[in-house]
């Protein structure tokens, strides 16, 4: 994908967090998130993938690609996981303090805000951080697609698995997805313009 393109998808995932933000108590919305939350009462088996978003989870799948990384002398690559899941975070925390939206009334629920899912923006952040790392590495385009197919059903079973759970609403996983596109698109971008300094150099 070339940088115009990447642009584009920033911008349209940017967009979409900015309109979820501002609607999400919209009656619309609303609505959304409770035909989303009815849909999914039946998949209980999804909630077994919400661990793989957990922050202790994360964390140590993402030191154990980045010290690999590191013997294989790849530091850009390592650098660019470090990068997508640590200020990932700082973002998700930030959003999730300037929003202060209350999760959904459940027995034991979190005490942390809801909006945007930390699980849906770090999971997309992490699986796909790590995901583009590996596909770079693969040639064949049956491995590539089955990368990319993993790696898309392992975010959106993350995202999903927490309004099966009732931790989230609907549109907090939404939010989450938009957000963490938009910064890995934005960073992708940031990546190539260093790439092409260093070829160039």
């Amino acid at each position: 994908m070339n940088n115009k393109r990447k642009v584009g998808a920033t911008a349209a995932a940017f967009v979409l967090f900015v309109l979820l933000a501002i609607f999400y108590e919209s009656p619309l919305l609303e609505a959304l998130d409770r035909t989303l939350s009815e849909a999914l009462a039946g998949a209980e088996f999804l909630g077994v993938l919400s661990f793989l978003g957990n922050p202790e989870t994360v964390a140590a799948i993402c030191l154990v690609a980045i010290v690999l990384l590191l013997i294989r002398r790849s530091p850009r690559d390592a650098l660019f996981i470090v990068l997508a899941v640590g200020v990932g975070f700082a973002i998700n925390e930030w959003l999730k303090e300037w929003f202060g939206r209350p999760r959904p009334d459940m027995p034991d629920q979190l005490a942390s805000y809801s909006f945007p899912s930390g699980h849906a923006q770090m999971g997309l952040l992490y699986v796909s951080s790590i995901g583009i790392v590996v596909m770079r590495r693969i040639r064949p385009i049956f491995w590539r697609w089955t990368v990319l197919a993993v790696a898309g059903i392992l975010v959106a079973g993350m995202g999903l698995s927490r309004i099966v759970l009732g931790r989230h609403y609907a549109t907090d996983v939404l939010a989450g997805w938009a957000a963490g596109t938009a910064y890995l698109f934005l960073l992708l971008i940031l990546f190539s313009y260093w790439n092409r300094d260093r070829i160039e150099s």
